[in-house]
């Protein structure tokens, strides 16, 4: 009886974990898509990176959706069994929270081993590939990104405008305005193309003029030229100032700075939060029939978010030395394990058996 009751609780548990891990996946892959695309449309980023940035971004997602996902799975389907009487008869048949528990210990293991190896080393790896790509989008201009028939405004503010790409590396007719010391300087040519390597590439005029001079002055100076070169404006990027989320958990330990032991530290949050929100979801998913499927549900979703966000500041407070460095992040997941204790306690009406104890004696 209790293997029946076990493989239907894990054939419901593991649909539901895939439904929604799936859905919030597609939501927060949605919406950072429409993120990369306006990142394109600026020039910020390659189109070629598109799906890559995507990939990248949805493997950095799991490290919050596992936890989250799990959590949700469980109150959502003891939360059903609750509301049509089905935990009532497994209960009856003698099975308790304890056996739930064992039923689940396997698949933990299989996820907090999954997720610890996610967010250790896929996540930061999936980081620093995004960053990656648009430092590339800084440093190397394609020529798909500046397309004939509309006006394509750089990172300098500068607008270029042409009529006709012919070929793979020429613009027809162009047209070019910068502002240069206050000074609007405006450049036309016959035909325009970019040449250069990465990190040095120069927009080439041929059979062109230059005007240059303050809006509503009478004295703009005009520049006849065959050739003319503009530097395409690259944002310099700082390659000492790396972002700590991407460095390697080797290069982490090495270090001794409260920068560092705070990234370990969230490193490692996932899977401890994902152990004890498992556990702390069993207890919490309990109602009656009465109080409906998602009562449970409302309050998970509310525990979830305080927790999340006592991750956060406490993370803050350890990185600005305003927290002991023996304390860091550990004590939010001490106050997740009290918190999840009492409430396993009192569903096996740990305190009112205490209390019947007592007034015996």
């Amino acid at each position: 009886m209790n293997k029946i009751i076990g493989k239907y609780f894990l054939k419901e548990l593991v649909t539901t974990w895939f439904a929604v891990t799936l859905i919030l996946l597609i939501i927060l892959s949605t919406n950072k898509f429409a993120d990369v695309i306006g990142d394109i449309a600026s020039g910020d980023l390659p189109s070629s990176s598109l799906f890559q940035v995507i990939f990248y971004s949805s493997i950095d997602y799991l490290v919050i959706l596992i936890p989250l996902s799990t959590f949700l799975s469980i109150l959502m389907v003891l939360g059903r069994f609750y509301k049509n009487s089905e935990m009532t008869a497994i209960l009856s048949s003698g099975v308790g929270p304890s056996h739930l528990y064992r039923v689940l210990s396997g698949p933990l293991v299989v996820l907090i081993a999954s997720l610890l190896l996610i967010s250790v080393f896929v996540s930061p790896q999936a980081k620093k590939s995004i960053e990656l790509s648009k430092q590339n989008a800084l440093t190397k201009i394609g020529i798909e990104f500046f397309e004939p028939g509309r006006f394509i405004t750089l990172k300098d503010g500068a607008v270029f405008y042409s009529k006709e790409r012919l070929g793979n590396n020429r613009f027809l007719e162009v047209f070019m305005q910068t502002e240069i010391n206050g000074e609007v300087s405006v450049v036309t040519a016959e035909y325009a193309e970019i040449q250069g390597t990465q990190g040095n590439n120069l927009l080439v005029f041929f059979n062109g003029r230059r005007y240059q001079g303050k809006p509503g002055d009478n004295d703009f100076r005009v520049l006849e030229f065959s050739e003319h070169q503009l530097p395409l404006f690259i944002s310099k990027t700082n390659k000492e100032a790396n972002n700590i989320s991407t460095e390697s958990m080797s290069n982490l330990l090495r270090q001794s700075d409260l920068l560092s032991q705070a990234e370990i530290q969230w490193r490692l949050s996932p899977p401890i939060a994902l152990l004890i929100l498992v556990f702390l979801a069993v207890p919490l998913s309990k109602t009656s029939p009465r109080q409906g499927q998602y009562g449970g549900l409302v309050l998970g979703v509310l525990v979830y978010m305080i927790y999340v966000n006592l991750l956060g500041a406490a993370r803050v407070w350890f990185e600005q030395g305003d927290s002991p460095q023996v304390i860091g992040l550990w004590w939010v997941h001490c106050l997740g394990f009290i918190f999840t204790l009492f409430m396993i306690l009192t569903s096996y009406n740990f305190f009112s058996r205490l209390t019947t104890i007592r007034e015996k004696k």
